[in-house]
């Protein structure tokens, strides 16, 4: 029973497909071997009878004049000094500061730096309603002396820029506003009971306060931007 062990139509059919394979292999073969015996189309013609170019001397020796132009024009601009001196203006500009501040009568308010006061303490108060006329009198000129600068900054108020000192002397709050152009002079008294509010709504934040001081004509007034519109008088 030799037919069960071996499969004749199978080995019969990968014979052909031997073949055929082998018959393809023999005509890539004989393509690729005409394809080497023709000659290259692509390949430039070497015909020595051809004339030589008559500019190719010129062309070479305008191409290394070029050459050399660029790289002398990229020395020239990788050595060039630089025309600004940030170190010189530096100088000048503090030398100008200082003349500035010899020639002013008063403080100098341009170019301040606009920064957040730091935070200031409310002196503690006594109650308010407990508070004679008679301790007002005896503490009123010591309270002079003990008033305590809280802020000193310049601002624009309306159109015009004003140096801004607020003080205080534990109670009322004082206010000055000076504008050098016109030498106008504003001062502005905040009440005790005033001065807590706006401490409470400000988070004690004098600047903060400053930046509400508004001109009412010739008057130097808060406006607080409440919903009653309340606003203080100078």
């Amino acid at each position: 029973m030799d037919h069960c062990h071996n499969n004749l139509k199978k080995e019969r059919l990968l014979e052909d497909r031997y073949i055929e394979i082998d018959r393809e292999n023999q005509n890539l073969l004989r393509k690729m071997s005409q394809i080497v015996k023709k000659p290259n189309s692509y390949a430039p013609e070497t015909n020595p009878n051809n004339p030589v170019s008559l500019n190719k001397t010129g062309r070479k020796q305008e191409l290394l004049h070029i050459t050399k132009e660029n790289q002398r024009m990229l020395k020239a601009l990788q050595e060039v000094q630089p025309v600004y001196n940030a170190a010189r203006w530096d100088e000048d500009d503090r030398r100008r500061e200082a003349l500035l501040r010899n020639c002013c009568t008063y403080p100098v308010c341009i170019r301040m730096e606009r920064k957040r006061s730091a935070p200031s303490v409310l002196i503690p108060l006594g109650t308010e309603a407990g508070s004679s006329r008679q301790d007002e009198t005896k503490s009123g000129s010591k309270d002079q002396d003990d008033r305590k600068t809280l802020l000193t900054e310049g601002k624009r108020i309306g159109n015009a820029y004003f140096l801004i000192e607020m003080s205080t002397d534990g109670k009322t709050l004082s206010v000055s506003a000076y504008e050098g152009e016109s030498k106008t002079s504003l001062e502005l008294v905040v009440n005790e009971k005033r001065h807590r509010e706006l401490y409470r709504e400000f988070n004690g934040d004098y600047s903060a306060i400053a930046s509400r001081l508004r001109l009412d004509k010739d008057r130097l007034i808060i406006d607080t931007g409440g919903s009653d519109g309340r606003q203080e008088p100078s």
